[in-house]
């Protein structure tokens, strides 16, 4: 399926003239990884393709050594080149750059201020905060804590069964999202002083989904955070920064956008499979 944003359509119009001939195709299921790749393409206000495909798909496999998802293929028409990103950081990465360079000084969505950066420009005191804090999410919150509790818990029948490695995936979850809270702007509201970037995207969506499997409350007030210390059965408590902060991202046109194609993409499974009966 083919999208054509309208979160940020004056930011279309505006860099349409120097925009280079791209064709943008991303490959993923929405309720994984890629999503934090299609809420970067409607924040940057761009039409692309997506393919929705399974991690080890035929699909996949054609596009990445491992058949992971996410992979973004990028067609360069005008000098007839090719080339594919992997890891849902560096895609998002590539389009903040691609977008900067082609004009900083335009828009890039509807909701950004007059200095938001969706990804700073390199050899700069923020690009260095931006790789610092994209590297620790994707290293200490996603690979060591998140994907441990995917790989030996929701597939535990492809991976192996391992409660322990979950036990202490959990704790270093919570060890180390107490550790970037702390890195959240109180003038901004969020983790660059510039305002909203591509790492938010990335800190929010593994908030999401660690509310989605039990380790982090959703709200200040879930009484199912109440526990003794040491019990690593609740959710972590949400503080009311976090609160504040995973509410407004919610909030971004961009994010609202990229749920409704989740959605639609669910339904479209769904009504798939009644099909076949």
């Amino acid at each position: 399926m083919t999208f054509t944003t309208t979160t940020a359509s004056n930011a279309i119009s505006s860099i349409k003239s120097s925009w280079p001939q791209l064709q943008l195709t991303l490959y993923g299921d929405l309720n994984m990884r890629p999503f934090r790749n299609v809420w970067m393409l409607e924040e940057i206000g761009v039409s692309y393709h997506h393919v929705n495909c399974k991690p080890w798909s035929k699909q996949a496999k054609a596009v990445h050594p491992l058949g992971k998802v996410p992979a973004l293929v990028v067609k360069d028409v005008d000098n007839q080149k090719q080339f594919t990103i992997v890891e849902s950081a560096a895609i998002n990465t590539f389009l903040g750059d691609l977008v900067r360079e082609i004009d900083s000084n335009k828009r890039t969505n509807d909701d950004a201020g007059p200095s938001e950066l969706l990804v700073p420009p390199p050899a700069t005191h923020l690009r260095a905060k931006y790789d610092s804090l994209t590297l620790f999410i994707m290293t200490e919150l996603d690979s060591q804590a998140l994907w441990i509790h995917r790989k030996h818990s929701d597939l535990k029948d492809v991976f192996g069964e391992a409660p322990i490695a979950v036990t202490e995936a959990k704790r270093q979850f919570e060890n180390a999202l107490d550790a970037i809270e702390i890195e959240l702007d109180d003038k901004s509201g969020y983790l660059l002083e510039s305002g909203f970037s591509a790492c938010d995207i990335l800190l929010s969506n593994c908030c999401f989904w660690a509310q989605q499997i039990g380790w982090l409350a959703r709200s200040p007030s879930d009484e199912s955070t109440i526990s003794t210390a040491g019990d690593t059965a609740m959710p972590k408590s949400l503080s009311p920064k976090l609160a504040s902060y995973l509410a407004q991202c919610r909030r971004r046109s961009a994010f609202v956008k990229a749920n409704e194609l989740r959605k639609g993409q669910v339904s479209e499974r769904k009504e798939h499979q009644r099909s076949k009966i």
